[in-house]
């Protein structure tokens, strides 16, 4: 199974899920308001404030995303898979815009996104406030080794030294 940028894994078909009271979603990206997305992230989610057009564009492009639609067709949330389609997927940027909370449509939403047919085999993270019982109720938990998992945050690149044997 091979995956070009932005698209779906060779043999996997676009996914239209439907939802409560008329509210679906799907995963085919020429339906993401990308101006909307790009809005509410760098506005309202305290993780992404102030992120460039550009990096949210190019996000969407590498990602599986899926898009939350209200009945008239107008997208009220999203969530996207950074994922290899094969052994890991990290469940980033979901979100359901404020206007339409409240009625299990962020629960339908991460339903539709972990049921997707291109990342059911794979392991799957996310990172989150620990109090977020949402996840916990489609089965994500703490990591079993966290202190196996390490970060760098983007900034200066580091050379790296050439005199340390262990590279």
């Amino acid at each position: 199974m091979t995956a070009r940028a932005g698209t779906l894994p060779e043999g996997v078909r676009s996914v239209r899920w439907e939802g409560p009271d008329g509210y679906w979603a799907s995963d085919d990206r020429r339906l993401v308001d990308r101006a909307w997305v790009h809005a509410w992230l760098t506005q309202e989610a305290y993780w992404a404030l102030g992120r460039p057009y550009a990096v949210v564009d190019r996000s969407i492009d590498h990602s599986l995303v899926i898009g939350l639609y209200a009945p008239s067709g107008e997208q009220v949330g999203f969530a996207r898979w950074v994922t290899d389609f094969a052994t890991f997927g990290w469940l980033s940027d979901v979100f359901v815009s404020t206007a339409h909370q409240g009625d299990g449509l962020g629960s339908f939403l991460v339903q539709a996104a972990i049921s997707h047919p291109a990342i059911r085999d794979a392991r799957l993270v996310l990172a989150t406030a620990p109090v977020r019982t949402l996840y916990r109720r489609h089965g994500f938990e703490p990591l079993q080794s966290p202190e196996r998992w390490m970060e760098r945050r983007p900034g200066p690149s580091v050379a790296p030294d050439r005199e340390d044997p262990s590279l």
